[in-house]
């Protein structure tokens, strides 16, 4: 835990290096915002797990709100990293391999990680999804992932992954069953299937519920007013536009090295898929979950908004724990 505490450390001071502290301030006012009911974008006015979090550890003092919010980008940050290096002991088998995960973990991080924005709901993402896969790989019952789906559908609707590998899951189970026509027949579970569709629904209302009780503006438009999100849309959808600076990447050359995010995209997606190969029965559900978040953020995020990035961490970390660990131990925890 205290090499996970010394990394997030080293990490925030990284950041803050590259947005300074003026940067650093537009992220905590962004947080800030949510708590007042004055979000940047009305999308936001939902993510209000990691901004009253900080509200509750500022002692409800707007003053002391940046001090909280230092604390829980750290404490957050170094939780993550702890999971990492434990994930990796878990599933890796020895402190080499926990030792990996962390190291990947950390340099994801200091990858991906740009200014000027960060906000607390991309770093409970990290947690949230490192908890989840591990709920997966260890083949954990149906009430814990309604759990972890209670508490991280407060911080953003990407807990709605959650709820479609409960709905995709026993489906590709079943299908898989028939296909091999093994013997015993594996029933449908459809327990997995209603309650990921309830948790779907329930997200939802849960969004628009908050928005509509906790905001009293967006300002966003006033102060970005040439920015490609609409002021009225739940999700704005982006994807012609980051065809564009997909194009961009790929043809010019830029100093922020924007042709990082392309091979992130080719990277996740090439690793899951070696990593779906070692047991396509038991990983092929947590892929399909993947192919959707990356199609999810072609679709509804800005292509050089580094922070939505973040949250492929967890799945780049185990699928290097995962394809370093010998076949052989593959097939004996099947």
């Amino acid at each position: 835990m205290l090499l996970a505490l010394l990394s997030s450390i080293c990490l925030f001071r990284n950041f803050i290096y590259m947005a300074q502290s003026e940067g650093y301030l537009r992220s905590v006012e962004a947080s800030l915002s949510v708590t007042n009911g004055y979000p940047i974008w009305k999308l936001f006015q939902s993510r209000v797990l990691g901004p009253y979090t900080i509200k509750i550890l500022s002692f409800a003092s707007s003053d002391a709100y940046m001090a909280a919010h230092i604390t829980f980008h750290i404490v957050a940050v170094a939780i993550a990293g702890f999971l990492c290096w434990r994930l990796g002991r878990k599933y890796g088998g020895n402190d080499q391999s926990a030792l990996l995960a962390l190291t990947v973990f950390i340099s994801c991080f200091a990858l991906i990680i740009a200014p000027p924005w960060l906000y607390s709901w991309d770093l409970i993402d990290i947690i949230v999804f490192l908890f989840f896969i591990d709920l997966v790989l260890s083949r954990a019952s149906l009430v814990w992932f309604l759990s972890l789906f209670a508490v991280a559908i407060w911080n953003r609707d990407s807990a709605n992954f959650i709820a479609l590998w409960l709905i995709v899951d026993p489906i590709i189970r079943y299908l898989n069953a028939r296909w091999q026509k093994l013997t015993p027949i594996i029933p449908f579970d459809w327990r997995r299937v209603i309650a990921g569709l309830v948790c779907i629904a329930t997200g939802i209302i849960l969004a628009e519920s908050l928005k509509r009780n906790l905001m009293i503006e967006q300002i966003g438009p006033k102060i970005f007013p040439n920015e490609p999100i609409s002021a009225d849309n739940r999700y704005n959808i982006v994807f012609g536009f980051n065809m564009q600076l997909l194009k961009q990447s790929l043809t010019e050359f830029d100093h922020h090295f924007w042709f990082i995010v392309p091979a992130l995209y080719v990277l996740v997606a090439t690793l899951g898929l070696r990593f779906t190969l070692r047991d396509p029965q038991r990983y092929v559900s947590l892929y399909v979950v993947l192919l959707a978040l990356l199609m999810s953020l072609v679709t509804f995020a800005l292509f050089f908004e580094m922070r939505v990035y973040l949250i492929l961490i967890p799945f780049i970390v185990i699928f290097s724990v995962i394809l370093l660990r010998p076949i052989s131990a593959e097939t004996k925890s099947t």
